[in-house]
């Protein structure tokens, strides 16, 4: 039994083709939407007086696979005509009737290569999986081989510092984001070290960017090259996700041997209560291991009440708690310069496991080595205490997550402008930019 309905469809195609005669009807599967291109206006689209004689020779017609979130495919028949007229010169020019959003030569839409492009991009699912999921969800049939080529073409058409390190290779990529996280410029370099990075730097000075303040990780070579390009007076700042990242790397290695301790102790003591105790502790440091490093403010209702049973039942573990949270008040509750290095000085007078204490030491160590360029938010208004330099390594590493690296410069490149064309231009599935739009 089938129930009849009508129903209103209407696509990218079908709006910007007004000029055409257009109808619709189910064939065997398939919602077929045909357009006529041989009614519109010919002499407008080519820019020809009124007068001007057309002469036609043959009429074409192909079908083009759209996208379908319906139970069945959608399918455009176009028809056209090819036709020519004579020039002052006298010469045949050839031309042939085209619907607007429609790739007569892969015979797709332009709507469904640019969501096969997102699909491959922003969603980071592959050229293979992306060939499946529109399929599966789309109702259309495209190669890996075509994906990759469309990646290509499209970015092509676009307008053409962290770091990140392809997948097999160990060549450094050079990122620089500006302010707002946009992405600027990449380049890749051999190593990583500061007369790499100075030709890039170099470049961008030339360019005429007045670049005042830098974002970057803990590397030195990145601190010199600055300074030698942009000069003393230029801000650095450390960016605050590595220096927490390389805080908590020591501590975390104090919580793994810690629990480990445990582990033994439980298998060496006979009491069978304390046995089991210890047992218990272990196995909750190890399940929980991640709720020990969370900031208080970060955790759920759930995650408090597991923190506080174990270190209720482990006064080592308050311990470790308690000196994360002397490190956290120096870059977060510190309101100036003053306020950070009172902050630093209660950090050393908390204590320690005296077992295992250098861990805790290599931490102090660490922030006092590298204090003056962690807290230049604190003197000056227009610095931020930001992660920019991490989530721009973030973003590449997104982008190549699916594909084994980039094997080029060009596919990198290639990848990083529909990013930016999506994030920063409005470049969207149904609604690209006019200045992206082809109107030839």
């Amino acid at each position: 039994m089938a129930l009849y309905v009508t129903i209103p469809v209407s696509t990218e195609v079908i709006e910007r083709n007004p000029d055409c005669k257009i109808s619709g009807a189910y064939e065997n599967g398939v919602v077929m939407i045909t357009i006529d291109t041989r009614h519109q206006n010919h002499h407008k689209r080519l820019g020809l007086g009124r007068k001007k004689k057309l002469h036609w020779s043959q009429e074409h017609c192909f079908e083009v696979q759209e996208l379908s979130g319906l139970a069945w495919p959608i399918r455009y028949r176009v028809l056209g005509l090819e036709g020519y007229y004579v020039d002052r010169e006298g010469i045949r020019v050839h031309f042939t009737t085209r619907a607007n959003g429609i790739d007569s030569h892969r015979r797709v839409s332009e709507v469904l290569m640019r969501a096969a492009v997102l699909l491959v991009v922003i969603a980071g699912v592959g050229y293979r999986r992306a060939s499946w999921l529109l399929e599966h969800l789309f109702q259309v049939e495209v190669s890996k081989s075509s994906l990759q080529r469309w990646v290509e073409e499209i970015a092509d058409q676009l307008p053409s510092g962290d770091e990140i390190f392809p997948k097999g290779r160990n060549q450094c990529v050079l990122v620089l984001k500006d302010e707002h996280g946009r992405i600027v410029a990449t380049q890749e370099v051999d190593k990583k070290d500061e007369e790499s990075f100075k030709p890039f730097l170099q470049r961008m000075k030339d360019l005429g960017l007045n670049l005042e303040s830098f974002y970057i990780d803990g590397c030195r070579a990145y601190f010199n090259a600055i300074r030698g390009v942009f000069g003393q007076a230029v801000r650095i700042q450390y960016d605050y996700f590595h220096i927490i990242q390389n805080a908590w790397r020591q501590l975390w290695k104090w919580a793994v041997a810690h629990r480990r301790q445990l582990k033994v102790r439980s298998e060496e003591v006979t009491t069978p209560w304390y046995k089991k105790k210890l047992e218990r502790l272990a196995k909750s440091m190890w399940e929980n291991r991640y709720v020990l490093f969370k900031a208080e403010e970060q955790l759920s209702d759930e995650e408090k009440e597991l923190l506080t049973q174990i270190v209720e039942a482990d006064q080592k573990v308050g311990d470790l708690r308690s000196f994360l949270g002397g490190v956290w008040r120096i870059f977060e509750d510190s309101q100036d310069e003053q306020e950070a290095k009172e902050a630093l000085a209660e950090l050393k007078r908390l204590p320690i496991d005296r077992q295992q204490p250098e861990p805790f030491n290599k931490v102090i160590s660490f922030l006092e080595k590298h204090f003056d360029w962690m807290t230049t938010f604190l003197k000056h208004e227009d610095v931020k205490r930001n992660s920019l330099a991490e989530t721009g390594m973030r973003v590449l590493r997104r982008l190549e997550v699916e594909h084994d690296g980039f094997r080029s410069d060009k596919g990198r490149e290639n990848f990083l402008r529909i990013y930016q064309a999506i994030k920063y231009l409005g470049w969207t599935v149904h609604h690209p930019p006019p200045e992206l739009v082809d109107t030839t």
